[in-house]
């Protein structure tokens, strides 16, 4: 199938106007000169804004920490959370699976996937530790995920810090786990 240059040249001014990037009651049909000079110039902002976003963009993968231990969660919704929903989702699938789940889910899912990567199940940290360590496990998911922390008194028989630092982000699940010298606070 051919095509006309006319055809062509409407084809893009038509699909210019139903995407705002020009103003059709701004020019005469017939101005074929000014319609060149406005789609050019709308192409060329066009092309001007997407610069300056992959600009932001490495920008901002540049500020990322190298690994967990150093920040928290590079796509947390904090950084992205004033995105529209559907553009967060696609930026977040277009970095990997990985970046999405922990964008949507937070560190609080990254720490139950380290916890389950060292443990095959719930019933082996019962049975290597104990339950209230399991107990333990499930208040510090929850404190991950609010942002704050659980207290451990000691001596206690729950072993929650030493399943924690045999995890790969060990330093940062810490920030999350205050103990408490029992024998200090009595």
């Amino acid at each position: 199938m051919t095509i006309s240059c006319s055809d062509f040249t409407g084809a893009v001014w038509n699909q210019l106007i139903a995407l705002n990037l020009v103003n059709n009651n701004a020019v005469e049909d017939e101005d074929l000169d000014t319609q060149t000079v406005m789609a050019t110039e709308a192409i060329t902002g066009l092309s001007d804004q997407v610069a300056l976003l992959t600009n932001l963009l490495t920008e901002l993968v540049g500020k990322l920490p190298a690994n967990d231990t150093q920040a928290e969660l590079p796509l947390d919704v904090a950084l992205l959370g004033s995105l529209e929903p559907s553009l967060r989702y696609r930026i977040m699938n277009a970095l990997g699976n990985d970046a999405l789940r922990d964008a949507v889910h937070g560190p609080a899912a990254r720490f139950l996937d380290e916890v389950l990567d060292a443990h095959e199940s719930f019933t082996e940290i019962v049975d290597q530790y104990n339950d209230v360590t399991l107990a333990d496990v499930l208040y510090l998911h929850s404190a991950i995920h609010k942002k704050n922390l659980i207290e451990v008194e000691t001596p206690t028989s729950s072993r929650i810090v030493e399943l924690v630092r045999q995890l790969p982000s060990a330093t940062f699940w810490r920030q999350h786990i205050y103990v408490v010298d029992d024998a200090k606070a009595a």
